[in-house]
């Protein structure tokens, strides 16, 4: 039996088998697979032994969800034999609201279920998801610093928050959060094109520039943390809208045509193009990519 980790972007297998030392092709293989597991009887997580090691004896490790103490993995049937803790439930319910657009109720129970489990990762990301749909930006990236603050192995909510206070205008707290990611996962792609764009709104496009490279090269070679979709348009995106700004105009058009055939269609990559082509001397061309931008954009 094959079983998911609930480990931030892990993309490790976890291997159940009653093959005394673990089944051998996943025992051969521990960069795909992990015949060692943690669950947590809480939330009924399942967690690989790099993504939550054991604390040592008479100690327990933290699910990294939920705050629940892990069990061994042998537990496994046990655990699944009984129903998930009452503040679970209420974050899943929670979640199954916010799902569906209902972002008070959604927030409502987030806040019960960390009433119940303050020590929450999940439930306060979540809330602070909620929040800034609700246009609470300022609490939602409080609530996403506390989900940090539990779990600093995930660095997805200082993402989150960084895009929040960049949306605020509060560009040097963007650039300190999204800083704060990549120590914590120097891979996190997401981050390095996000961190890029925030650079050029502060008229800073060299390092903008060795932003968006970065992601390329953790693209380029298959190292990316958090396996975004379309990493490589976005990257060459923010790359070519560094190059103009820089008047590295035939670079530009480069990136920006790389960009626009790894889609998906982006306005702002049609509308840097035509700036490019326009300075390039290509006038016909650069009207049909404005006049396309321009229809995307709606």
């Amino acid at each position: 039996m094959i079983l998911a980790c609930a480990g931030w972007r892990c993309q490790r297998m976890i291997s159940v088998s009653n093959i005394p030392g673990g089944n051998p092709t996943a025992r051969n293989d521990p960069e795909h697979f992990s015949i060692k597991f943690q669950i947590c009887p809480d939330c009924h997580q399942t967690f690989c032994d790099r993504c939550a090691p054991k604390a040592g004896f008479l100690r327990s490790t933290p699910c990294r969800q939920c705050g629940g103490k892990l069990v061994d993995g042998g537990q496994r049937q046990k655990v699944n034999g009984t129903q998930v803790a009452e503040f679970v439930r209420l974050h899943q319910e929670g979640y199954d609201h916010g799902a569906r657009g209902d972002m008070p109720a959604a927030l409502a129970l987030f806040d019960r279920a960390i009433a119940i489990r303050e020590a929450y990762a999940d439930a306060h990301f979540s809330r602070g998801l909620a929040l800034r749909n609700l246009g609470r930006r300022e609490e939602a990236v409080a609530a996403f610093e506390r989900s940090f603050a539990i779990d600093p192995r995930n660095p997805q909510p200082l993402f989150d928050a960084g895009n929040v206070l960049r949306d605020l205008g509060q560009r040097d707290r963007a650039l300190a959060t999204f800083d704060r990611a990549l120590a914590a996962e120097p891979r996190y792609v997401a981050v390095h094109i996000n961190k890029s764009i925030a650079l050029m709104d502060m008229g800073r496009a060299e390092e903008a520039l060795h932003s968006a490279d970065e992601a390329l090269r953790i693209e380029a070679a298959d190292a990316s943390a958090d396996h975004t979709p379309n990493a490589a348009s976005f990257a060459n995106g923010a790359k070519g809208a560094a190059l103009l700004k820089l008047g590295r105009n035939q670079e530009a058009l480069a990136a920006i045509d790389q960009a626009i055939n790894d889609g998906p269609d982006n306005p702002d990559n049609y509308l840097n193009r035509a700036t490019a082509l326009e300075r390039l001397g290509r006038a016909e061309e650069a009207a049909t990519a404005k006049r396309i931008g321009r229809q995307l954009q709606g």
